[in-house]
């Protein structure tokens, strides 16, 4: 086999299972030490950028755990990235609300910065065929840092993700506002 022929296929499968052909560390660890492959592998994935003292993250872990309940077909990541938050507070976060799903650390920040997350609450939703079908907002409560509606009228994340599951996938981007992820 040719060199150019091999250094084309080892860059090609490099690149299957990442959303946009990006590169990142598959592997994350949650606050225990447990380390999961977080690339979609044929699998719908939401990935949640998520920060334990985000006011909005913990208004939202609630609603975010029952939508990883409602579809239990769809894996759920929560992303935790910086060097701000110690495996205690990330754990109590966790066992705060009643997280099930697996919340794990980015110490580096590589998988926020491959698949370019800005803030906390964000969420991506990735197709099992690694592509990108939503980013942004869980849904519109929020309007700006500090302020909000007094009731929630459009479910992005939520209506994103039926779309998907019943086959009839829709591509869709909102700006979303929180916490900017931490550089430390």
């Amino acid at each position: 086999m040719s060199r150019l022929l091999l250094l084309s296929l080892l860059i090609t499968m490099q690149s299957i299972g990442h959303p946009h052909g990006t590169s990142f560390t598959e592997r994350l660890k949650d606050y225990t030490g447990k380390a999961y492959d977080i690339r979609p592998q044929g699998k719908i994935v939401v990935y949640l950028f998520l920060s334990p003292e985000c006011p909005l993250c913990r208004n939202y872990a609630p609603i975010v755990q029952q939508l990883s309940e409602k579809y239990k077909g769809v894996q759920f990541y929560g992303i935790i990235s910086g060097r701000t938050f110690t495996k205690g507070q990330i754990g109590a976060y966790v066992k705060d609300f009643n997280l099930t799903f697996p919340v794990l650390i980015d110490t580096d920040k590589e998988v926020a910065n491959s698949l370019k997350a800005t803030v906390t609450p964000e969420a991506l939703l990735v197709g099992s065929d690694g592509k990108e079908y939503y980013r942004g907002l869980i849904d519109d409560w929020i309007t700006g840092l500090g302020t909000k509606r007094a009731k929630t009228t459009q479910l992005y994340l939520d209506q994103s993700i039926q779309n998907l599951v019943a086959g009839v996938p829709t591509v869709t981007k909102t700006t979303p506002i929180g916490c900017l992820i931490s550089n430390y």
